[in-house]
């Protein structure tokens, strides 16, 4: 990796909110563990179901996230990611299948660093591996509560479509 996209990753890294504990030696150590490529437009990434085998940053382009019905097998498009993002993280805890696909939507320079080189990076250093998982708990807690907002949402509007119904019937 020359030496601009360095620099270029290391300031996105640092965006990163699990790994927002980091040093910038420690993530300059990372981005040598990793690889960078450029994937043309359209290609999938990652496919759910598949086995998670480490981490994805999106260094430019934009990536779309599809995730299938359980009951009808439909796929859903629910949403892009931009450049600075990141998808494959829950794949660094557990071995867990791919939650979703993951799509490019155009060419796009994605960072990839396996779960082996993740995990035996962040075990190296005696106090990085708690530092990283108690990033990852309030990355966590975060998303569930925005989940919890959105899910008391949606079934407030639910209701009123369902209510409004209801009295159109009678």
């Amino acid at each position: 990796m020359n030496i601009s996209s360095e620099k270029s990753t290391l300031s996105i890294l640092k965006e990163i909110t699990f790994l927002e504990s980091f040093t910038d030696d420690e993530l300059n150590n990372l981005i040598q563990l990793g690889v960078t490529s450029q994937v043309e437009a359209h290609s999938n990434v990652i496919i759910e179901g598949e086995s998670s085998w480490g981490l994805y940053i999106i260094l430019s382009g934009l990536v779309g996230i599809y995730k299938k019905n359980k009951l009808t097998k439909s796929q859903f498009d629910i949403g892009q990611l931009r450049a600075g993002s990141f998808f494959g993280e829950m794949s660094l805890i557990d071995g867990d299948p791919r939650s979703a696909t993951v799509r490019t939507l155009t060419s796009s320079q994605l960072f990839y660093i396996s779960k082996d080189s993740f995990q035996s990076f962040i075990t190296h250093t005696s106090d990085l591996e708690s530092r990283f998982y108690s990033s990852c708990i309030k990355t966590l807690v975060k998303r569930l509560r925005e989940l919890n907002d959105d899910y008391v949402v949606s079934q407030y509007q639910l209701w009123q479509v369902a209510l409004k119904k209801e009295v159109k019937l009678k």
